[in-house]
């Protein structure tokens, strides 16, 4: 993943402000980590981890995850494709 989706699509990171030196100074890193640990958009972007983090466990549940399902349809084609049978 890049920056650019954590910061601007998923909404779960912040981007520190780079100075023309290409260096992030300490003051900036401060910054950020107040942000995350103590401000209300800290707390929404881990309210979102947490949502993201339950949502891809729920596709990837044994039998029951979108995931699982679509990884056994697509065993299944190829089963169909290449003649294989299961046998179990």
């Amino acid at each position: 993943m890049n920056a650019v989706l954590l910061v601007d699509g998923l909404k779960v990171a912040v981007r520190p402000n780079i100075g023309e030196d290409g260096i992030v100074e300490k003051e900036e890193v401060s910054k950020v980590i107040k942000c995350l640990m103590e401000q209300e958009e800290g707390k929404a972007m881990r309210k979102r981890m947490e949502d993201l983090k339950a949502y891809a466990a729920d596709a990837v549940k044994k039998d029951a995850g979108s995931s699982t399902h679509a990884l056994s349809q697509l065993a299944s084609k190829w089963e169909n494709f290449s003649g294989i049978e299961d046998n179990n």
